[in-house]
């Protein structure tokens, strides 16, 4: 059994990315259970707690990568942005939309999203 848990597993993984999927999976329906709690509220409270925390685990990655990170500020910039209107922007869709319409399209979308940049920045052709 234990030939499973080792770091470097791809069944370790798997279960990385099954628990981070239901983890976020459902963070529009743990949203609907403080209906106080505004969605751009909620969204900048996940997006503070949860940029620091990453922020702090990745602090000696970014140090190492000073250098690289100094050379591409722009792309940085333009990807800081994206992260920071996104939580805001899914959780003001999961209370205009409603939890399952506002998760099917978010999530959904994302696939599509990420294809088409392939395709205009890397000039990669779509697959299936």
């Amino acid at each position: 059994m234990t030939k499973y848990l080792t770091p470097d597993s791809s069944f370790l993984g798997t279960l990385a990315v099954l628990g981070s999927a239901a983890l976020w999976g459902t963070t529009g329906t743990a949203a609907t259970f403080a209906p106080e709690v505004g969605p751009l509220a909620m969204g900048a409270a996940a997006l503070g707690i949860g940029g620091l925390l990453q922020a702090l685990i990745a602090l000696p990655a970014l140090y190492r990568a000073r250098a690289a990170l100094r050379a591409n500020i722009g792309t940085i910039i333009t990807g800081a942005i994206g992260v920071f209107i996104y939580p805001l922007a899914f959780y003001s869709s999961m209370h205009l939309a409603g939890v399952a319409i506002g998760t099917v399209v978010s999530l959904g979308s994302a696939p599509i999203a990420s294809g088409l940049l392939e395709r205009i920045i890397e000039k990669q052709k779509l697959s299936r």
